[in-house]
């Protein structure tokens, strides 16, 4: 079974103040609920700088493998407000498509979910840049905590189970940034000093109660995706298995 990187913290350390001051000067009215609506619980909320065809309420962050064209991602008139955002987002010599600014309030959830496709060995990755956390944030990446210091950046595969619960008293916001896997990438990762964790690839279901692998099923159904649909099938398959 192929190893896969689980995840890897950069060398790079951005200014989360600076952030910070560039997220609380944008208009609050923008920010709008994330569109899947049954995968949490609470308030969790996005701000679009880059998007489908550079429209501010548009924030499906689409997969670029399942689109015609990546390009179709363009840059919204949020980004030019921002522009020590800018300038973090330069550092990353990679095709970028979706970038977002997300906000999970005090108190609220994301379920355990998966995101198919979604990793550096299939070609697409998701960076998080923590803007503002609290030590109560629990971010769990299968069974592993992981903690995400604000101006850190993170490669996370996120098409293994994750979830997030914000215990604190303030919101957790992040800059988010999708991407394609080029060259720079690669010898990044081949090269840099930063952290890594390569594990060998569990089955869909390893090492999750049965509660939540019948919650991580259920939220692989609502994307409606092939990929989606194949990785449900292989975790119900097993479940049967193990019951028989």
């Amino acid at each position: 079974m192929a190893a896969v990187i689980q995840y890897i913290r950069f060398d790079q350390q951005f200014d989360a103040a600076r952030l910070q001051q560039e997220v609380a000067r944008l208009t609050t009215a923008l920010w709008q609920d994330h569109y899947n609506r049954g995968g949490y619980e609470g308030s969790w909320r996005t701000l679009q700088l880059r998007a489908l065809h550079g429209q501010l309420t548009n924030n499906v962050a689409s997969h670029a493998g399942t689109l015609p064209d990546a390009a179709a991602f363009r840059d919204t008139p949020l980004l030019a407000q921002c522009p020590y955002t800018k300038e973090v987002l330069d550092f990353f010599q990679i095709e970028k498509t979706a970038v977002r600014f997300m906000q999970l309030d005090a108190g609220a959830v994301i379920k355990p979910h998966c995101d198919p496709d979604l990793n550096f060995e299939q070609g697409e990755v998701r960076l998080h840049i923590p803007v503002l956390t609290n030590p109560q944030l629990h971010f769990y990446l299968e069974e592993e905590r992981l903690v995400l210091d604000e101006g850190s950046c993170w490669y996370l595969n996120l098409s293994r189970p994750h979830q997030v619960k914000n215990e604190g008293a303030t919101a957790r916001v992040h800059l988010v940034l999708d991407g394609i896997v080029n060259d720079w990438l690669r010898q990044y990762f081949q090269h840099s000093g930063h952290r890594v964790v390569r594990r060998p690839e569990p089955l869909p279901n390893e090492q999750y109660s049965r509660e939540d692998q019948h919650t991580i099923i259920a939220q692989l159904r609502l994307l409606r995706a092939a990929t989606a649909d194949k990785l449900a099938d292989e975790m119900e398959a097993a479940l049967a298995s193990r019951e028989e």
